[in-house]
């Protein structure tokens, strides 16, 4: 994710809820997003703060060649490796990608780049490693959205517009994510907020979180 702190590194490796994750893959959530990357078959991916790596599983199952998660987590990684296949897994940091220009033809970051320490950092690296013509989609928060992680950028969208093209990438689509299932946490006051969430996808500029396509600025 960029230099990130003891705190955060800790949190991750301890607290984040990656067992959950390899339970509960949010299939629909996730498609509605790799949607947008099609088509896979013979595409090179990469799921950037893949967690455990769900997405890019999916990736391998519609045909990818080459679907990599990578993530600053181990705990994440050692998990996926144990439960999910299909994925090429690279433990790295997201300001400082191990990898050459003009890499992968397609990139997915689901809940992730919006809690790098470096934000913009972490678009000028995805920039840099996809191709010309690739395609990249970033789900990333509104700026009245909220989650218990130690850092995170929330904005609007003429705000994330802005941080698109500060790295050189425009947009050509938007979709709109609802957020998690109103039953995933059954606390009351959780089920409220993503009742409400739910309803607010259908409102243009103000879903839980938005679904950006991706390509390079021409």
């Amino acid at each position: 994710m960029g230099s990130t702190s003891p705190t955060q590194r800790d949190f991750y490796e301890t607290a984040y809820h990656f067992d959950n994750d390899v339970r509960l893959a949010m299939e629909p959530r996730i498609r509605r997003a790799l949607d947008l990357l099609a088509p896979h078959r013979g595409t090179d991916f990469l799921d950037v703060g893949s967690g455990v790596g769900w997405a890019a599983h999916f990736m391998t199952g519609d045909g990818a060649r080459l679907a990599v998660g990578f993530d600053f987590a181990r705990r994440a990684l050692v998990l996926g490796r144990e439960n999910i296949p299909g994925v090429e897994r690279v433990q790295a940091d997201g300001g400082k990608l191990p990898f050459r220009d003009n890499a992968f033809d397609r990139a997915l970051s689901f809940g992730s780049l919006e809690h790098f320490p470096d934000v913009d950092k972490g678009l000028r690296e995805l920039a840099r490693v996809l191709r010309a013509d690739g395609i990249a989609v970033v789900v990333v928060p509104n700026f009245f959205s909220r989650t218990e992680q130690p850092q995170e950028l929330r904005l609007s969208y003429s705000g994330w517009r802005k941080r698109f093209d500060a790295a050189g990438l425009r947009i050509t689509a938007t979709r709109a994510d609802p957020g998690p299932p109103v039953l995933k946490d059954r606390r009351p006051v959780r089920m409220a907020i993503r009742v409400v969430t739910n309803a607010l996808a259908y409102v243009p500029y103000l879903p839980y979180q938005f679904i950006f396509k991706l390509e390079h600025a021409r």
